[in-house]
């Protein structure tokens, strides 16, 4: 073994028992936090749906290309943090510990978009089709298909990564036994929809390599997330290396999606194409991995306690991150309020201007979810205390 393999070989080594003995990484915080922060740009840029020859579509499909990272870092980090999860706890309390968090979070979540969305249907665009049918049974059946509020996807898609999750904590540890399932996610979810999308029909791959396990970009970017950060890349770049490509493939995508529905021709197409800006693309794969690996660059410099500033800065940023799961549940219900009267001139605005939209969604949102948070801990409090 080589000097340099020794000294890899020492690092995954160092990170792995840093984290055994609760090593808090604040990289993982911010990666929270700007993802987070990603998902509200994603659904206050959602114009880009409607096709037309404008400066505001360009820029709502640059907040597209920009911030289409962020549900697979999320997938990135759950995975980082779950499938070596046999070193602290067993698969009982695992399954306890995340379904019950999940699970609390997706039937409370769902409860309560679909009350404000049956009973106040004039507040929210959209929401008339419930308040339609509204009540226990239609609650239920739309429960099942996810037909409440379409972004707890990712909730769903979770769940079923939780289910796996026993199984494939038996294989983290083979190093190249992982790189054989990543390569065959990678070869199934990312590169047979490439070759959809460039032409190649769809019945050359269907009857050999319709595998739904390894279809899944989730399951790709979970994995992709525990490798990164136990293994690593063979290329030793610095910081600003990652930031370059980040952008480079932010900027691959915007144009791409520019020229894919023809921004640049007299007439643009009827429908939106967008598997280049989409998480199954795999210029996304590389501006996620990217943006993984630059702030894990970057872990350093967020530890280092030279600065007497620096516990109180990642203080602040733990706490961010921490109501990033409430603002994820519920910033749809401010980005498709549909307020007439004096409210009308800031919803005109926030539609003229989504990255502003973005900013005051993410933080209003943020301030209700922490505001909650801290009257729920008072109650739990007093009720102890009795």
């Amino acid at each position: 073994m080589t000097a340099r393999q020794t000294d890899m070989w020492q690092g995954s080594v160092d990170r792995r028992e840093s984290r055994c003995h609760g090593t808090h990484y604040v990289f993982v915080d911010v990666l929270n936090i700007v993802s987070c922060f990603a998902v509200v740009c994603l659904h206050t840029s959602l114009g880009v749906f409607s096709l037309q020859h404008t400066f505001l579509w360009a820029f709502q499909e640059l907040m597209q290309a920009m911030f289409i990272f962020a549900v697979p870092i999320f997938f990135m980090v759950s995975g980082m943090n779950l499938l070596d999860y046999r070193k602290k706890y067993s698969t009982k309390v695992f399954f306890k510990k995340r379904f019950v968090r999940v699970g609390r979070a997706l039937i409370l979540g769902s409860i309560a978009c679909y009350l404000l969305f049956g009973l106040l249907p004039g507040l929210f665009y959209g929401a008339q089709s419930i308040a339609d049918g509204f009540g226990p049974v239609d609650f239920c059946k739309r429960f099942l298909t996810n037909s409440i509020i379409d972004i707890y996807w990712f909730l769903y898609s979770i769940i079923y990564l939780y289910l796996l999750t026993p199984l494939l904590s038996k294989i983290v540890h083979d190093r190249r036994l992982l790189e054989y399932a990543i390569a065959l996610t990678l070869f199934c979810s990312i590169l047979i929809p490439a070759a959809k999308a460039i032409g190649i029909n769809e019945k050359y791959f269907s009857p050999l390599l319709s595998w739904p396990l390894f279809a899944s970009s989730a399951l790709l970017y979970f994995l992709l997330g525990y490798y990164l950060e136990n293994y690593g890349l063979p290329l030793h770049w610095n910081a600003p290396a990652w930031a370059a490509t980040f952008l480079g493939s932010v900027t691959l995508m915007f144009l791409g999606g520019l020229c894919w529905n023809g921004f640049f021709q007299n007439s643009m197409g009827v429908e939106y194409q967008n598997y280049l800006v989409g998480i199954s693309s795999p210029l996304c794969v590389i501006s996620a991995v990217s943006l993984f690996m630059l702030c894990k660059a970057l872990e350093p410099s967020l530890q280092s306690p030279r600065k007497r500033p620096q516990p109180r800065m990642k203080s602040i940023i733990r706490k961010v991150s921490s109501v990033s799961l409430g603002v994820y549940m519920f910033h749809l219900l401010l980005v498709n309020l549909t307020l007439g009267g004096p409210f009308e001139r800031i919803l005109t605005f926030g539609q003229y201007h989504p990255f502003i939209k973005a900013i005051a969604v993410y933080l209003l949102t943020g301030i209700a979810v922490y505001a909650g948070k801290w009257c729920i801990s008072k109650v739990k409090r007093a009720l102890l205390s009795k």
